[in-house]
């Protein structure tokens, strides 16, 4: 009988012996499929800018909003402080550091200097807005070379306050007509003053582009087939832009 405990208790301990072992393998396996998403992601993010910058910003803002709450109805502007000695004699910069972030509302009047590296809100302020010109990116949409730089010298003859940032090739090379993207959702008199110059179109940003990078980039404009140079001799009204001068 004794002989029996002995094998029933041995029987006993290799079951729950046996079932450690797979709760430790399945462990293995989670542990390595997690780290292994991870690494996807990472590799993803590094493959495409636009979506660092923008989760970047949700981190910032995640960690903002549990000291203040944030607008919820405007995507905010987001710069870094890279040299406060061209800040010193703005009141808003006078704390500032190297590597603060500037997040701006602008329909809200509210500028927010946050220090990241000790997780504080620094300065809050009111925006005051003041004309300033309006960066734009162009494509070529169509199979003509040079098209963007005919653009540019075509446009500085009617219009004073904009500054093309980057010229470039659209994914498509079929456009027909030209298009005007307003990126950022408020400079929607602007856009369509360019779009009536250049007898374009204004719309929201075509399936398959991609968005230009820097997030100070008020409007995209991709040349169409029908392109023509602007008749017009018409300034836009100036973008409103916030007082404080961060460099993105």
């Amino acid at each position: 009988m004794e002989d029996e405990n002995k094998k029933t208790s041995k029987f006993g301990l290799n079951i729950v012996a046996q079932i450690i072992a797979v709760i430790l393998i399945l462990a293995g396996i989670g542990g390595t499929y997690y780290f292994y998403t991870q690494n996807k992601k990472s590799q993803a993010l590094l493959k495409d800018p636009t979506a660092v910058q923008e989760a970047e910003t949700k981190e910032i803002l995640k960690k903002i909003s549990e000291f203040m709450i944030l607008p919820t109805d405007e995507e905010p502007n987001v710069a870094t402080v890279l040299d406060t000695n061209q800040l010193k004699d703005q009141p808003f910069f006078v704390q500032a550091q190297n590597g603060d972030k500037v997040i701006i509302y602008t329909k809200a009047d509210k500028a927010i200097l946050y220090r990241p590296s000790t997780n504080k809100i620094v300065n809050v302020s009111s925006v005051a807005l003041e004309p300033t010109t309006a960066s734009v990116v162009v494509y070529n949409g169509t199979k003509t070379t040079g098209l963007t730089t005919k653009f540019t010298t075509d446009i500085a003859k009617s219009i004073d306050n904009i500054v093309i940032s980057l010229k470039a090739n659209a994914k498509r090379s079929d456009y027909q007509q030209s298009v005007v993207v307003d990126l950022t959702g408020r400079n929607e008199e602007l856009a369509q003053q360019i779009a009536t110059l250049i007898e374009g179109t204004v719309s929201s940003l075509p399936e398959g582009e991609v968005k230009p990078s820097d997030s100070n980039t008020n409007l995209l404009i991709i040349l169409g087939a029908n392109y023509v140079s602007p008749t017009a001799s018409t300034s836009p009204s100036p973008v409103p832009s916030p007082t404080p001068n961060a460099t993105p």
